[in-house]
């Protein structure tokens, strides 16, 4: 892309970002960058690395449906850190909190877990002046406590469960009480609402307040076997001493797939290639310029990153993302234009296949490489010390 960080960087030549004391304005702190919605691991890391640049990334956690409004509609964010909903900010070794303007305070990126038009009816797409890049992806499923004996659940039992509750007839999960959903905001359950057929605003059984709200649900369930939620992958790995993932059974296939190659790999292989089939990528928003680029100069490099076009000054984002359970697009061998629309086979233009197995598997068939001269031609690009087709 043609913006970089470079007038940044000048402005900020030997700045150092100070933690403050005690809670102030966002707007108050160098270069603030606004950013709400999900992909917070992806943000942290960016914000901690940029930092040391003189910007800060001010993010505010929220719904995804929520920051593809910030964005398309300009609604501002709003909030304070004395009632927990301000804004939060990296310095490359902690994080802060700080207030949003009493007016509000303009996105400049927003990410969604799942495509706009999820959100809204949007009749006419999405307007000129927002660009939507897809990025890393991530994967949702149906979690219950780690002692239950349940391995997994299909599409139609899926459905049975949240649309029924307990009418259902599914056993174990016919306890309402035990069903743990998230609500019309939640990115998550937007997504399992298309993937199972239970509009989302329907659902039955007990609403939690967040994704954290649901892990702690589900381990105090006092009945361990009736209990099910909704968790997407990162928050799952986070909290895999306390639940797991079932595998998952979508109309018109055999059994029912694990998001990995095991129930205990985290190499994410069968998303990946497309077995399990609940998974979207990031959609990093921004608003655009006349000439459809991203009209803040780091917008645009988050969106590189995002894509994998680009590399973080200092971070290897592989290797975080593969950490969190989320796969970097690079890493990906289908793609889907529409929410759980069908599969494609995909190459990336730059792949990262082969390291993504090697930091998840602990090994790769690919062979290493300094650079593309060290590489046959049947895998000519040396990415990441790895071999790859390109």
């Amino acid at each position: 892309m043609r913006h970089s960080l470079s007038f940044f960087l000048a402005a900020a030549a030997g700045l150092l970002l100070a933690a403050p004391a005690e809670a102030g304005p966002c707007s108050a702190l160098p270069n603030p960058v606004y950013i709400n919605g999900g992909g917070g691991i992806f943000i942290e890391n960016l914000g901690r690395v940029l930092s040391s640049q003189g910007i800060t990334l001010i993010y505010k956690r929220q719904g995804s449906c929520l920051a593809v409004d910030s964005i398309v509609n300009g609604t501002p964010l709003v909030g304070t850190e004395a009632a927990g909903t301000g804004g939060m900010y990296w310095d490359t070794s902690s994080e802060y909190a700080c207030d949003f303007d009493v007016d509000g305070n303009v996105a400049d990126v927003g990410i969604s877990d799942v495509f706009p038009s999820t959100c809204s009816s949007l009749p006419n797409g999405l307007p000129q002046d927002v660009g939507d890049y897809l990025g890393p992806v991530e994967a949702y499923g149906f979690a219950v406590p780690r002692p239950s004996a349940q391995e997994s659940i299909s599409r139609e039992a899926a459905y049975f469960v949240f649309g029924f509750g307990a009418e259902s007839g599914v056993e174990p999960w016919t306890d309402p009480t035990a069903i743990f959903t998230r609500g019309e905001g939640s990115g998550t359950q937007q997504m399992l609402a298309v993937a199972t057929g239970v509009p989302v605003d329907r659902w039955k059984g007990t609403q939690a307040s967040s994704s954290a709200d649901i892990v702690s649900k589900l381990a105090n369930a006092p009945d361990k076997e009736k209990a099910i939620g909704i968790l997407a992958s990162e928050v799952a790995i986070e909290n895999d001493l306390t639940v797991k993932l079932l595998a998952y059974q979508d109309t018109g296939q055999t059994c029912g797939y694990y998001m990995d190659s095991t129930p205990t790999a985290r190499d994410k292989a069968n998303v990946r290639d497309g077995h399990y089939t609940v998974w979207g990528p990031f959609h990093v928003l921004t608003k655009l310029d006349q000439d459809g680029y991203p009209r803040s100069a780091v917008a645009a490099d988050i969106v590189s990153y995002a894509i994998g076009t680009k590399d973080p000054p200092g971070l290897d984002l592989v290797q975080v993302l593969a950490a969190a359970g989320i796969v970097p697009e690079c890493a990906m061998r289908v793609t889907r234009t529409a929410e759980m629309g069908p599969l494609s086979s995909f190459q990336p233009p730059r792949s990262c296949g082969c390291y993504f197995d090697a930091l998840t598997q602990g090994t790769t068939s690919c062979a290493p490489c300094t650079t593309s001269i060290d590489c046959p031609a049947s895998a000519p690009a040396c990415n990441y010390n790895h071999c790859e087709v390109q």
